[in-house]
């Protein structure tokens, strides 16, 4: 038989030690090797085939290749036998037959090998793959993909040449709003905003640029209609002969960043399968072969490394004396196996999986060393990165509450042994949710990773900074001797923390609020002190933000009080136990009333009637205001028919929207409801929502605010003057009426400047064709005031405080009816 070209140039004197080692990487080889007659007769079989097969070799040698094959592949197989005088190499699938019946499905490569005498025979020599390890390497293979699909930032689509979509990663959820099931079968045109012509466009640049694009912008429509600009990396998947037969790609949001777009960083996923590396030395250690895997792992070529020094090349970056330790052991057992490390062309130190044997000669003396090891970077990084990941936040790098809970307990004992306290600071970003709505996900993130750069800067290597998700973090202070000491600790922080920081191409000032829990006044354990420093920083958020708050059990009874508030608030809705007040909107030209503001009342069996100061807070912190809010607006359209009904056709219901009902209660839908179901004129509903609601979101803002105007809806801004709206947010939203702030109404004949404010307000209106509405207004000088300021309308508790239904309607003048 014909040895592999590594081991001709072997002189014939070295024939048995060539042999030798010629077996040995046969016999240790993964795959069945064979070696058969002309006849189809094994002449030759390994371990690895007698044990995919189940026979001992003695079973199998001398018999036909066609007794171990299913009936359905014996035809191939004597198509193959009979080629082996015509055919060098050949490469084909069939099904082999265990002994106990089992069909292994197999991939045969087989080289055939021809007597150099006229009249000789030939014969073959072949190898066998089972398949079911190749089928269970690509499950393991999709089972990557998709698990790098689920963590990918961007979206993955993949779409066939139609431009159906076939494959799209969750991410889609955040890009477009749609769950990927929604899409898969759908054309991609759909979702194009300029629909076939974007695709044209885009296909035509694919083409032009061979095939692939980088950077390729276009506009997308969310699933909610709003538009979304995206960037796309994307390229020609092709069959075999080369044609196009769909596109695979990756899009992110750049909406946000579009003037300022930076280059996309595409997650490049490499996935590939390779032999083992396997190097040959002689007995002194001098390579005299390796294969293309080992080029590939380590970079040398072979006229690199061939003749040199195996321990230079193999095993390299140990302690003094691991080469002699290992040659021991090889002298001693004959084989070695373990983690080592090597170096590669580039210098580079691996980690890598190594196994190393001796082949000896008749005298027993060691004629060659074979070397066979596999590279574990990705193993090793990957086992690295999980870890890490497991006790870390991703996008701060910060220790997560894993690892924080890991560390407060370490700290909780030292302070035990060493007399001292342990401070838990849980800071919250003041008006975060603002930036990331206003500035987008990308300048929120960047902020965050700001945040945790300073609060690095300003702690100790001793102390643990954590983030715990969203825009909260944790500090943990150790080695506090007294609680006096924490102040100005935490001072320290939140002044640095308070610089301003470039960001989204502006300078930025954000502030946040602390609150603190000590060990162990405030908690013996990790997760009461977790619970009291949040109840301490509720109430610093409640005391005006930008400010700190240690924990007191006052703090815990609050939090206990609010709780009890919103268990009572979903049984008040079930149980009918609201009620509206309404206060009149007076027209200062004929001081007469025009309408009334619907006011909430909460009339609890044991608390008594509430004022909404108490629980609308609540209600918005838990969520459920916005089914509190759908009730008033369905009982303000009952209260305005039927006082249209009365006869006081014109009167109009003001009634105050939360911003949560805006982005979670399906706002448009709810009103229909309300009008449909109580049969109210639309002309007698004016909502009011406050300034910051026209900058969270504008697009789908302004989409509701329009199909309320169509609905024949007026639209007030309530509390003008303490937020940020301009001049274009009003015009853009054909605003009908501007309601001016109490806190300016309530100066205005003792201070200029509110005085000045008020008639700057109420000039703009009118320029803008809007009316305007006064709040607060307690006194007659301050009624005659506005008068003479051009003032429309005004309400407070000089014309009139809030009151029921009936009270309200005596005021209102004899109707028609």
């Amino acid at each position: 038989m014909d040895l592999p070209p590594l081991f001709q140039h072997l002189p014939d004197s070295r024939l048995p030690a060539r042999e030798a080692v010629y077996r040995d990487v046969i016999a240790r080889t993964t795959d069945g090797f064979f070696m058969v007659d002309a006849r189809g007769c094994f002449t030759e079989v390994n371990d690895t085939l007698c044990r995919l097969l189940g026979y001992a070799p003695p079973e199998m040698i001398g018999r036909t290749s066609l007794d171990f094959v299913s009936a359905g592949s014996r035809s191939l197989l004597r198509q193959q036998i009979t080629r082996i005088p015509v055919t060098d190499r050949r490469n084909y699938r069939l099904e082999l037959m265990h002994r106990d019946g089992q069909v292994i499905p197999a991939l045969i490569s087989t080289v055939s090998l021809h007597s150099a005498h006229p009249e000789g025979s030939s014969s073959a020599f072949g190898f066998v793959t089972d398949l079911r390890t190749i089928e269970a390497a690509s499950a393991a293979h999709e089972a990557d993909v998709r698990a790098i699909l689920d963590n990918l930032q961007d979206t993955y689509y993949r779409s066939d040449a139609s431009g159906r979509l076939l494959r799209l990663s969750p991410s889609i959820r955040q890009l477009l709003g749609y769950e990927p099931e929604e899409l898969i079968g759908t054309r991609i045109d759909a979702l194009y905003v300029d629909g076939p012509h974007t695709r044209e466009t885009f296909l035509a640049t694919l083409s032009a640029a061979g095939g692939q694009v980088s950077g390729y912008e276009y506009r997308m429509r969310r699933k909610d209609g709003s538009e979304v600009w995206v960037s796309t990396n994307a390229h020609y998947l092709r069959d075999a002969d080369g044609t196009p037969i769909g596109v695979e790609g990756t899009s992110r949001d750049i909406s946000a960043s579009r003037r300022q777009q930076a280059e996309l960083q595409l997650a490049a996923t490499v996935f590939s399968e390779s032999r083992d590396a396997i190097l040959i030395t002689d007995g002194q250690q001098r390579v005299i072969s390796v294969n293309r895997a080992y080029s590939d792992v380590t970079g040398y070529a072979p006229e690199e490394v061939i003749g040199t020094h195996a321990e230079l090349i193999a095993i390299s970056h140990h302690e003094e004396g691991f080469h002699e330790r290992l040659l021991a052991e090889l002298a001693h057992t004959g084989h070695w196996s373990g983690e080592a490390w090597n170096r590669r062309r580039n210098g580079a130190i691996f980690p890598e999986w190594l196994s190393v044997s001796t082949v000896r000669d008749d005298q027993d003396q060691i004629q060659h060393y074979v070397a066979i090891f596999s590279d574990l970077t990705d193993r090793k990084a990957a086992e690295e990165r999980a870890e890490f990941l497991a006790r870390h936040d991703l996008l701060t790098r910060l220790p997560n509450r894993f690892l924080l809970r890991d560390r407060a307990e370490q700290a909780f004992a030292h302070a035990i042994r060493a007399n001292t306290k342990v401070a838990l600071l849980l800071l919250d970003l003041d008006h975060f949710k603002h930036i990331n709505d206003s500035l987008g996900h990308p300048a929120g993130d960047a902020l965050l990773q700001t945040f945790a750069d300073r609060l690095r800067t300003t702690t100790r290597d001793t102390d643990t900074i954590s983030r715990q998700g969203g825009d909260e973090f944790l500090v943990l202070l150790t080695d506090i001797r007294e609680t006096e000491d924490i102040a100005p600790i935490v001072e320290k922080i939140m002044l640095t923390l308070g610089r301003p920081c470039p960001l989204a191409g502006q300078e930025m000032s954000i502030s946040c609020s602390v609150g603190l829990a000590v060990y162990p006044e405030d908690g013996s354990d990790f997760d009461t002190l977790i619970r009291n420093a949040d109840a301490a920083m509720y109430n610093a958020k409640a005391a005006g933000r930008n400010t700190f708050r240690f924990y007191s059990q006052q703090m815990n009874e609050d939090a206990v009080q609010r709780l009890d508030i919103q268990n009572r608030l979903r049984r008040a809705l079930e149980r009918q136990e609201f009620i509206l007040h309404y206060q009149p909107l007076i027209d200062l030209g004929s001081n007469s009333i025009v309408g009334a503001e619907a006011l909430i009342r909460w009339n609890c069996p044991d608390l008594g009637m509430q004022p909404p100061g108490l629980f609308i807070p609540v209600a918005e912190d838990s969520g459920l205001i916005v089914n509190i809010g759908e009730w008033v607006l369905q009982e303000a359209c009952r209260q305005a028919r039927l006082w249209k009904e009365a006869g006081h056709g014109k009167l109009v219901i003001a009634v105050n929207l939360s911003p949560l009902q805006f982005t979670r209660g399906n706002l448009v839908e709810t009103v229909t409801r309300a009008l449909t179901g109580s049969g109210a004129d639309p002309a007698c509903i004016e909502l009011e929502i406050t300034e910051s609601i026209l900058m969270k979101d504008t697009e789908q803002v302004l989409a509701t605010v329009r199909q309320l105007h169509a609905m024949g809806l007026r639209l007030a801004i309530d509390d003008f003057g303490t937020g940020y709206s301009s001049l274009a947010y009003l015009r853009r939203f054909a605003v009908d009426k501007l309601k001016i702030d109490q806190s300016f109404i309530r100066d205005l004949p003792t201070d200029p400047d509110a005085g000045a404010i008020v008639r700057g307000v109420i000039q703009m209106a009118k320029s803008l064709k809007i009316a305007v509405l006064a709040e607060g207004v307690e006194t007659a000088d301050i009624a005659h005031d506005l008068v003479l300021l051009g003032c429309d309308y005004a309400q407070g508790y000089y014309f009139g405080r809030p009151m029921p239904a009936e009270a309200f309607a005596a005021l209102l003048p004899p109707s028609r009816n």
